[in-house]
């Protein structure tokens, strides 16, 4: 018996090498994820306007007393719930997560933590945060 090991394992080149390459193949194979479960977290979009920073969260299905909002050290925090329907079901097809999802969004230190107010209305959660005063442009006078 030899100790040299079988450099053409035929198994390896089926394979991904790293990480992210076996996402790609799980994509392939099971097709890519939409909407809601998306990487395990709910759809968002963030952005600046006039002295805030915006943030919308899809969450379709999902109650006001199943969203969770935190903010700790510059990262606000969104905890949503989606129920799965009671009863039992003979599913024929169904692309609908339901459970857990959380967003994680770091923030720039201008935000004002105490200004933060949600809303969940039409399935979508709108987050507006406030940048703190000494953070807003300033219009210097010319003398």
């Amino acid at each position: 018996m030899s100790n040299t090991r079988c450099s053409n394992n035929r198994v390896r080149q089926y394979l991904p090498q790293q990480l992210s390459d076996f996402d790609t193949l799980v994509q392939q194979v099971f097709g890519q994820p939409r909407g809601f479960a998306q990487a395990g977290h709910a759809a968002a979009s963030l952005w600046e306007e006039d002295g805030s920073v915006q943030l919308e969260v899809d969450a379709p299905g999902v109650q006001r007393d199943d969203v969770g909002l935190t903010y700790d050290k510059g990262v606000l925090e969104v905890r949503l719930t989606r129920k799965s329907p009671e009863g039992e079901r003979k599913r024929l097809h169904d692309e609908r997560a339901y459970g857990d999802f959380v967003r994680r969004v770091s923030l720039p230190d201008t935000v004002d933590p105490d200004s933060i107010e949600a809303t969940l209305a039409d399935g979508v959660l709108r987050v507006a945060l406030q940048k703190r005063p000494e953070a807003q442009p300033k219009q210097i006078e010319i003398r």
